[in-house]
C-alpha cells in the first residue's frame, strides 16, 4: 500500500495484487478525494518499492493516469511465461493404419481386388524417423526471477526383425528387401508374405520377396512376387507371376483365363485350362487343355502322368507316360530347337577361333624350341661368367613369358564345349502316344496316325524319328 507521506489526509491509496504464478501485477487505487490526480511516476515508484522490476507496462500506466480510470484495475506489469520444449516426434514413412482401403474405378465401382495391403520396401529404405525434441526458453516473473521451462521428452524406436537404426539414432531402416509391417507399435520387415487365401480379404498381392499362401488363390485375383511363390491349396482362374519358382500343391484350373509365368521352375499337381510359361522347367502329374511353354524341359511324371489337348512346348525334353487320349482330342507337342541351332552357330565361331589359336600355338612352340637351343648355345660359348650370366638371365625371362603365353593359348583351346546331338532334344513317352497327336521338332512336323508305345521321338536332321526307349532315356 502506498500513501502520500506529506499529507495528513491522504487523497488516495495505491494497492497491488500479484497473481499466483507471479506473471501479473494488478494495481488498484482507493480514492478519498475524487479530484485527486495520480502521476505515472508515482505508480512506477510504487512498483519499484515493491521490487517489481520486469515487464512494467509503462505505456498502459501513462494512459491509465491520463484517462483517470482510477476505478478500474490496472495491469501494471506482465512477466514472460516459459516456452516449454517440444516432445520428440516419430514420423512413419508408410501408412500404419490397418483398415482396408477400397479404390474407386473411373466408372464409380469399387475395386475389391487391388487393396494395396502389401507395402514393399527395398533394403536401406528409411521406414520411419525421429524429429528430435525442441529446446524451450526460460520465463521471467515480475520480480525478475527466471522460471525454468519444461524439457521435451525424447523417444526411441520400437523395432523388430530385419531393421536397423542409423548411426545418428534418428532413422530406422530396412536391412533387407521385403514388406514393412506395423503391429503392436513395432516396425519390422518380412521377406516372406503369408496369407491364408488370396481373395476379397487380401486383394491382389504384389510383393518384393517370397509369398506363401496357406490355402487357395481365387478366380480373378493375382500374385506378383520377386521371390518364390508357394501355394498349399489350389489356384483357380488367377494370374501368377514370379521371378523365382512357383509351387502349387493341389493344382490349377485356369478356367480358360488363368496363367502362370516364372523365371524359375513351375511345379503343380495338375494344370488344366491354363497358360503356363517357365524360363526353366515345368513339373506336373497332368497337363490338360493348356498352353505350356518351358525354356528347358516339361516333365510329367506319376502313375497316371498324361498330357491331353492344348500345346506343350519345351527347348529340351518333354517327358510323359501318356500323350493324347483315346477320344482323340488334338494334342500338340513341340520341341523348340533354337538352343541347338544357337550352339551350332557358336561351334562354327569356336572352330574358326581355334584355327587362329592353333596357328598361334604352333608359332609359339617353334619360338620356344628356338629359345631353348639359343640358351644351350650360349652356355657353350667361351664368354666370361658375368657376360654369360647377363645373357642367360635375359633369355630365361623371355622363356618364362613365352611359356605363360603357350599355357594361355592352350587353355583357350580346351574351353571348347562338347555339343549335344539333335537326338538329345526329344520327346520321351513311357506309355502311349495316341493318334491325332501333332508333333513339331525344330520345324519338322509329324502327325501320329496310329498309337505309338514306349518310344522316343526326335529330329534326326532330315525327318522325325520314332525309336524304342532305352534305359538311359527314362532316367530323368
Amino acid at each position: 500500500m502506498f500513501v502520500p507521506s506529506e499529507e495528513s489526509n491522504p487523497l488516495y491509496i495505491i494497492n497491488h495484487l500479484v497473481s499466483a504464478d507471479k506473471q501479473k501485477v494488478y494495481v488498484r487505487i482507493e480514492l478519498f478525494d475524487k479530484s485527486a490526480k495520480i502521476s505515472p511516476q508515482e505508480i512506477l515508484s510504487y512498483l519499484t518499492e515493491q521490487e517489481i522490476v520486469f515487464g512494467i507496462r509503462e505505456n498502459d500506466i501513462i494512459e491509465y493516469c491520463k484517462k483517470k480510470d482510477y476505478l478500474k484495475e490496472l495491469t501494471a506489469a506482465s512477466g514472460k511465461k516459459p516456452t516449454d520444449g517440444k516432445d520428440a516426434e516419430m514420423v512413419y514413412n508408410f501408412d500404419t493404419k490397418t483398415e482396408t482401403k477400397f479404390l474407386e474405378n473411373d466408372d464409380g465401382t469399387i475395386d475389391f481386388r487391388n487393396l494395396n495391403n502389401v507395402i514393399n520396401v527395398k533394403k536401406d529404405t528409411v521406414l520411419c524417423h525421429i524429429i528430435p525434441p525442441v529446446e524451450g526458453e526460460d520465463g521471467i516473473d515480475v520480480y525478475g526471477n527466471s522460471i525454468p521451462y519444461k524439457r521435451g521428452k525424447n523417444i526411441s524406436f520400437n523395432y523388430g526383425s530385419n531393421t536397423y537404426v542409423s548411426q545418428d539414432g534418428l532413422q530406422l531402416l530396412a536391412s533387407m528387401d521385403g514388406c514393412v509391417e506395423f503391429k503392436n507399435g513395432k516396425v519390422f520387415v518380412e521377406n516372406v508374405y503369408r496369407v491364408n487365401n488370396v481373395d476379397n480379404s487380401t486383394g491382389n498381392i504384389d510383393f518384393i520377396g517370397n509369398v506363401v499362401v496357406n490355402g487357395d488363390v481365387k478366380e480373378g485375383f493375382s500374385i506378383n512376387a520377386k521371390g518364390d511363390i508357394k501355394i498349399w491349396g489350389m489356384v483357380e482362374g488367377a494370374y501368377i507371376k514370379s521371378d523365382g519358382e512357383v509351387v502349387i500343391n493341389k493344382g490349377m484350373n485356369g478356367m480358360g483365363k488363368g496363367s502362370i509365368y516364372a523365371k524359375g521352375n513351375i511345379t503343380s499337381k495338375y494344370i488344366e485350362n491354363a497358360s503356363i510359361v517357365s524360363e526353366k522347367s515345368i513339373y506336373a502329374h497332368a497337363l490338360i487343355n493348356s498352353e505350356v511353354k518351358a525354356g528347358e524341359s516339361v516333365i510329367v511324371k506319376g502313375s497316371n502322368s498324361t498330357i491331353i489337348g492344348g500345346i506343350t512346348s519345351a527347348k529340351d525334353t518333354i517327358y510323359a507316360k501318356t500323350i493324347g487320349s483315346k477320344t482323340n482330342p488334338e494334342t500338340n507337342i513341340v520341341i523348340d530347337l533354337s538352343n541347338y541351332y544357337e550352339e551350332q552357330k557358336l561351334m562354327a565361331v569356336r572352330k574358326h577361333r581355334n584355327l587362329h589359336y592353333e596357328k598361334q600355338l604352333l608359332s609359339k612352340n617353334k619360338e620356344f624350341k628356338e629359345l631353348e637351343e639359343k640358351i644351350a648355345h650360349i652356355m657353350k660359348l667361351s664368354l666370361s661368367n658375368e657376360n654369360k650370366s647377363v645373357v642367360q638371365k635375359q633369355l630365361m625371362l623371355r622363356k618364362i613369358k613365352l611359356n605363360n603365353e603357350i599355357k594361355e593359348i592352350t587353355s583357350q583351346l580346351h574351353e571348347v564345349k562338347s555339343l549335344r546331338n539333335s537326338t538329345d532334344y526329344k520327346i520321351v513317352c513311357t506309355g502311349i502316344i495316341y493318334s491325332n497327336t501333332r508333333i513339331d521338332i525344330g520345324g519338322i512336323k509329324y502327325r501320329v496316325r496310329g498309337d505309338i508305345s514306349y518310344s522316343k521321338v526326335y529330329n534326326d536332321g532330315r525327318d522325325i524319328a520314332v525309336v524304342p526307349l532305352n534305359p538311359g532315356d527314362i532316367d530323368i
